[in-house]
């Protein structure tokens, strides 16, 4: 009776057919790469850049006022039924809530900014808030894959920031691409939008800002 599920609705009669360990690991990295933890990683990797002494101090601020509240906030939409799920695989349910978490992830842009901010911490920042709008825009008329977004933002900001002895981590991208679409959530073309959209963010605003 504990065995994880999928139900198939055939014809009058429900056929139940148990989740295979592929279904099982598609499930495991989609929670374990989920956009909160990837926007987790980026901190800590752009904090460790940095080298700065106050690495630590800035990776607790940024977890406490980016992490936390948005995560707090869906979680609080799924409890009283607002959203079906964390994951938001709903299109039509996901614009109002990530127009909120743009907007306050924003706002506190602008006070890290006044607050001090390493600079890099700033830019990897934004480029989050040009991930987030953009996502937001698209999925007004079409599903993007949120995961691979910041999944290839993660691995491509690593790479960046540290080189050619990081360049397997973005098999996580292709890896991640699989999990989505093994588990139904999303198309061929939506997890490559998603990875083409967080790849050329960072790209994009590392150049600008000098960084690469």
């Amino acid at each position: 009776m504990g065995t994880e599920k999928k139900l198939y609705q055939q014809t009058s009669e429900p056929i139940i057919i148990p989740l295979d360990w592929r279904d099982k690991s598609a499930r495991v990295i989609s929670n374990l790469f989920s956009p909160p933890l990837a926007a987790l990683a980026c901190i800590v990797v752009t904090a460790l850049a940095t080298k700065s002494e106050s690495s630590l101090f800035w990776i607790l601020i940024f977890i406490a006022l980016l992490i936390i509240p948005p995560t707090l906030f869906v979680l609080t939409l799924v409890h009283r039924g607002k959203v079906s799920d964390f994951h938001l695989n709903i299109r039509e349910e996901r614009a109002r809530p990530l127009f909120a978490i743009f907007a306050y992830a924003a706002f506190i842009f602008l006070v890290m900014y006044f607050g001090g901010a390493p600079r890099l911490m700033l830019i990897v920042t934004a480029v989050a808030l040009l991930q987030i709008l953009l996502v937001f825009i698209i999925t007004l008329k079409w599903k993007i894959s949120g995961h691979c977004t910041s999944a290839a933002g993660l691995a491509f900001l690593a790479v960046a920031l540290y080189g050619e002895n990081v360049l397997p981590l973005t098999l996580i991208v292709p890896l991640i691409a699989w999990s989505r679409i093994r588990l139904g959530r999303h198309t061929i073309s939506q997890t490559l939008a998603g990875s083409f959209l967080g790849a050329a963010t960072v790209i994009i605003i590392l150049y600008l800002t000098n960084v690469l």
